[in-house]
């Protein structure tokens, strides 16, 4: 799991189960780990990145609100716009138009936390990575749905480049990813189905919008 993976972060059902997913993300350039508290309530995603970003996601319209802490920012996008900046970038990184390697299982078996897990191991002209999965996880075949769900609603521009999470027979618990020269590791801490409160999704206050330009063939972000 991961957060580009945010943004890292779902198939076109109704979700009923409420989630709270916590990890531990290190990205290049970082001195430690970041911890990643994911919360999803039917179509509603809430994603805090540590104490420097919360990300607030609505899988209906595919719109999203980014507010960023430090400088007390917030930027608005909407669906149309959200998936013409997703269809520039799929361009730029070269996955227009095709289909993403799957995964391939080594065999090989590790303990990753309290979970027993195989190593698979994926290539693209990208990167490469090795995925550690738990194939006893607890109902892990919904809460990978959930995370597709999100990741087409928003036009993931790595969707054409990265797998997505029901192409595992199980939990991705922890990662080892390299994307053009540069490690982002990521090690679950937990994933429970647990009430999350309607207000976790409600717009926090006292933060300046900024403005964005509009991307060409995805509309103007939201609110312009």
């Amino acid at each position: 799991m991961k957060l580009h993976l945010l943004l890292a972060l779902f198939t076109a059902q109704t979700l009923h189960a409420d989630w709270v997913i916590v990890q531990n993300t290190t990205t290049p350039g970082s001195e430690s780990p970041m911890v990643m508290t994911i919360k999803i309530k039917d179509n509603k995603i809430r994603s805090d990145m540590g104490d420097k970003m919360t990300a607030l996601v609505d899988a209906n319209d595919s719109s999203v609100q980014m507010f960023m802490h430090e400088q007390k920012k917030l930027i608005r996008m909407n669906g149309e716009a959200m998936k013409g900046m997703g269809a520039m970038a799929s361009k730029f990184l070269g996955g227009e138009g095709g289909q993403a390697a799957k995964p391939k299982a080594t065999g090989e078996k590790v303990k990753v936390g309290d979970w027993d897990a195989e190593v698979y191991t994926w290539e693209s002209k990208m990167g490469n990575a090795k995925f550690f999965i738990a194939k006893d996880f607890p109902k892990f075949a919904d809460l990978n749905k959930a995370m597709d769900k999100v990741s087409k609603s928003m036009g993931n521009p790595m969707a054409n480049l990265y797998p997505s999470a029901a192409d595992f027979p199980g939990m991705v618990v922890k990662s080892e990813m390299t994307m053009m020269g540069k490690l982002t590791t990521s090690q679950l801490v937990s994933a429970k189905e647990e009430p999350v409160a309607e207000g976790d999704f409600k717009t926090l206050e006292g933060y300046t919008e900024m403005k964005l330009p509009a991307f060409p063939g995805g509309g103007a972000p939201k609110g312009q």
